[in-house]
């Protein structure tokens, strides 16, 4: 469904404890990096179901990026 290149990336929800595999989108690339803040962009509402299918992607936020040591125990 989707053009490479794309990133499968290991999202870790703050406050989280498990990351999780999904898609980052909106940003080329080569630009993704460990610590790079981003957000769920939701499927419409009318096509939630039960699952985590309802995230779409996730897009960077232009946040600055995590602390190394805020996930480092994560990798």
């Amino acid at each position: 469904r989707l053009k490479p290149p794309y990133v499968a990336a290991y999202v870790l929800l703050d406050g989280a404890d498990i990351p999780f595999l999904h898609l980052v989108l909106g940003v080329e690339a080569s630009e993704v990096r460990m610590g790079m803040r981003v957000e769920a962009v939701w499927k419409p509402r009318e096509e939630w179901g039960l699952s985590m299918a309802n995230i779409d992607h996730f897009r960077p936020t232009g946040e600055p990026d995590a602390d190394y040591d805020s996930f480092a125990h994560h990798l």
